[in-house]
């Protein structure tokens, strides 16, 4: 494959299937389980975790996407930042039906906001927070009621 890894620039062990040296795989592997546990948690993806994300196999993303899609299903209907973020996965890394599979593709139905707590916009740092889902701000940690 490569002689050099990808991300810093030393030389690869001889027949190395990776393009990344074992410390910098290790490296991006925690980065991955760190911007999963964002996701869920935040419901909120930068454009740098999405830079992170594009160093791995397409298959690690489809694994991704299918693992957001089982945690957020667990709460039920999936409210408009967990439509908002399967939905940009699945439009920045290309994935299809065929590979997700057609009953994990989400929309999200604006008539259920009636339904819901609207989110609300934190005192502190202004961000919207669903306040059914948290008695914390998860961006600033100020109580929010």
């Amino acid at each position: 494959m490569t002689e050099k890894c990808a991300e810093c620039g030393k030389d690869l062990p001889e027949n190395c299937e990776s393009s990344y040296c074992p410390k910098c795989d290790a490296l991006l592997d925690k980065k991955f389980d760190l911007i999963e546990t964002n996701l869920i948690v935040y419901k909120d993806i930068s454009d740098a975790e999405i830079a992170i994300l594009k160093k791995f196999d397409k298959e690690d993303i489809i694994d991704l996407y299918l693992r957001l899609y089982e945690s957020f299903k667990e709460d039920d209907d999936f409210n408009e930042y967990e439509c908002a973020i399967l939905n940009k996965i699945q439009n920045v890394f290309g994935l299809t039906e065929k590979e997700i599979g057609s009953d994990k593709i989400v929309k999200f139905d604006k008539s259920k906001i009636a339904k819901k707590n609207k989110s609300l916009e934190c005192i502190k740092c202004n961000k919207p927070v669903l306040k059914e889902d948290f008695v914390y701000c998860p961006y600033c940690g100020i109580k929010l009621y």
